[in-house]
């Protein structure tokens, strides 16, 4: 698991005053973690080059600027050309400084009204651009001259590296015009920028360079607390079966409600047969389209975890009942998905099961869209699917606070997994974003919901379940080499080939 950090200026702070290290000395640190991610890229295979092969820095005012100006002075050693766009004057000391150096180094500068010139008579021999404008300190909006700069850089066909954090992303991984990149060279920490759902499309491969300490100093656990942490393929604990001597029952039976859309119940049921659970029913409905999963039209009485929504619809009768079910049965976990989100008794519900953090036995699953309808059912508050995904860190955050017995998995292009951490006493936040494009199809989170449902069955604590069964969804959608043929079924197909 990895920290992620909103701002890691405070830790730059930090290893100046208790390690010495210079600003120059870790600039120059940056300078040469960036100078390894383009060597590699500046010579075509072909060979062939008008003039010679051209790296092309755009810098800005404060300090990202000037690990650019830096950059190019280390890369004019080399046998290749390099301009500096100068998108702003250099404002910052150290910036001064740089590009004073760069220019005494022999690098070329171009000002930003020059640069659509400059790339047309260029655009054969430009190999890398490399994107040095704002780091993690940025606020909207962009200045027009970094706009017009990033409009102009993306007609170029060439490797793009960004410093930091791509142009145009905020600290939350929101913003309009962003810099494409092909891969981004973050310095001294991991930023929460760089895990948000728009930037997905535009960091590219992300690699943690260190300013001259390692990650662990740079870090300091005792001082500075992640806003959220990166989950990694370690923190997956499948279901392998180590004991012999057992039965079905040994690994629960998970019981799917039924309704409306019976597909969706289905697919959820085979997802948690397919996931190690012992037993799997479909309630409240007479067929099922696997004869390995049984139908009952009443709870079993060794029901084990229930999963409430999925296909359900938003009008269904038994909905009542299977709320009073979960009230009465305080030791049954269950999973939370879909239609459910848009009851009216959803608040009264939550507040009665999901407010006691020693008793965390719910993981709620939903979707952009039915967030932000659980968020007005809740007096949370009204926002767009647009403004929850732009505002989901505070907005998890202001949910788990509310609702401390439970796990939300908030899905989207980089899933969120937010509780409440009692020995921490704040919202631990959790990022998965190895999902790949191909979930986006109906049916996908019924798999989500069923493998979730399937863990609890086999007495998973919540956050455990949620973690392992997210993790396995999106490694199995990694296993597909398409990008638009993937159906729900080929993903509960992939689950067991997962390690």
């Amino acid at each position: 698991m990895k920290k992620l950090f909103l701002d890691s200026r405070v830790m730059d702070k930090r290893a100046r005053e208790d390690f010495n290290l210079t600003e120059d000395l870790m600039m120059e640190n940056a300078a040469a973690a960036l100078e390894n991610a383009v060597l590699p890229y500046v010579f075509h295979e072909s060979g062939r080059y008008i003039d010679r092969p051209h790296v092309l820095i755009l810098c800005g005012s404060g300090n990202n600027g000037a690990d650019g100006y830096a950059l190019a002075r280390r890369l004019v050693c080399h046998e290749f050309t390099v301009t500096c766009c100068i998108v702003d004057e250099p404002k910052s000391e150290l910036c001064i400084l740089q590009k004073n150096r760069a220019q005494k180094a022999g690098v070329f500068f171009i000002d930003f009204y020059s640069l659509d010139d400059f790339i047309e008579q260029k655009s054969f021999d430009l190999t890398v651009a490399v994107d040095c404008i704002f780091g993690s300190g940025f606020h909207q909006p962009l200045s027009p001259n970094a706009e017009a700069v990033l409009l102009s850089v993306s007609k170029i066909q060439c490797r793009k590296i960004s410093c930091d954090v791509p142009t145009g992303l905020d600290a939350l991984g929101n913003g309009k015009t962003i810099f494409k990149a092909d891969e981004t060279v973050t310095i001294g920490s991991l930023k929460f920028a760089l895990f948000s759902d728009k930037a997905k499309d535009f960091t590219g491969k992300i690699t943690l360079a260190n300013l001259g300490i390692s990650q662990t100093n740079f870090e300091h656990e005792g001082k500075f607390i992640p806003d959220a942490c990166l989950l990694e393929k370690s923190e997956m604990i499948l279901p392998w079966r180590n004991k012999n001597n057992v039965h079905k029952g040994t690994f629960g039976h998970a019981v799917i409600a039924a309704g409306e859309k019976s597909g969706a119940a289905n697919i959820a049921a085979m997802a948690a047969f397919n996931f190690g659970a012992g037993l799997v029913s479909l309630c409240g409905t007479e067929s099922s389209s696997c004869i390995s999963i049984m139908t009952c039209n009443e709870l079993p009485e060794n029901t084990s975890a229930l999963l409430l929504g999925s296909g359900f619809g938003r009008k269904n009768p038994d909905a009542q009942k299977y709320l009073a079910y979960l009230c009465e049965h305080k030791d049954i976990p269950f999973v939370l998905d879909a239609d459910i989100f848009y009851y009216d008794e959803i608040k009264t519900f939550l507040v009665t099961n999901c407010s006691d953090e020693k008793n965390c036995r719910c993981i709620l699953t939903p979707h952009l869209k039915e967030f932000s309808v659980l968020l007005a059912k809740c007096s949370l508050g009204n926002f767009t699917t647009e403004e929850v995904m732009e505002n989901r860190l505070e907005l998890a955050k202001k949910f788990t606070e509310l609702y401390k017995g439970c796990v939300l998995v908030l899905k989207g292009a980089v899933t969120l997994i937010a509780t409440w951490s009692a020995k921490e006493n704040r919202a631990a936040v959790y990022l998965n974003p190895y999902g790949t494009n191909c979930l986006a199809k109906g049916g996908s989170g019924d798999v989500l919901a069923g493998l979730c449902l399937s863990l609890l069955a086999q007495k998973y604590n919540a956050i455990n379940a949620a973690v392992s069964a997210g993790l396995a969804h999106s490694f199995a959608s990694q296993k597909y080499e398409g990008s638009f043929a993937l159906t729900p079924e080929k993903i509960i197909e992939e689950i067991e080939f997962i390690k």
